[in-house]
């Protein structure tokens, strides 16, 4: 048993913002190294892209907003690094606005149905 201050360290939350016609070939590529779930959100952002301009019936207009698709993911600290690099190489495109990935210690996970807790809980 871990100390008290120490309590879910071991659980990580990987956050990820990708191009959507990526999500399913990062999801293959996840659930082939044993990632068993993930949160999915329809998002939309701007990073060193900042938009772009488009032109629709006949006028040009500004995109702001970029669309783009999150991933949730609670992984072991263990697993974290895998999962990162996983999603890195798997959503890649060499083209700007590939996105980020940001990775969080979880002070406490709890599954809802057992009560399991942190990397139980996964």
């Amino acid at each position: 048993m871990c100390p008290a201050h120490l309590k879910g360290s071991q659980v990580k939350l990987i956050i990820a913002a990708i191009k959507p016609f990526k999500l399913e070939e990062v999801r293959e590529a996840l659930t082939a190294i044993g990632v068993r779930g993930m949160m999915v959100t329809e998002i939309k952002g701007f990073g060193s892209q900042s938009g772009h301009t488009e032109i629709y019936r006949g006028a040009e207009y500004a995109v702001n907003f970029v669309p783009k698709v999150k991933l949730e993911i609670v992984v072991s600290a263990a697993m974290a690094d895998q999962v990162v690099e996983t999603i890195q190489k798997t959503a890649k495109t060499d083209k700007i606005g590939d996105g980020k990935i940001f990775v969080l210690d979880v002070k406490q996970a709890v599954r809802v149905r057992t009560g399991e807790t942190n990397d139980d809980a996964l």
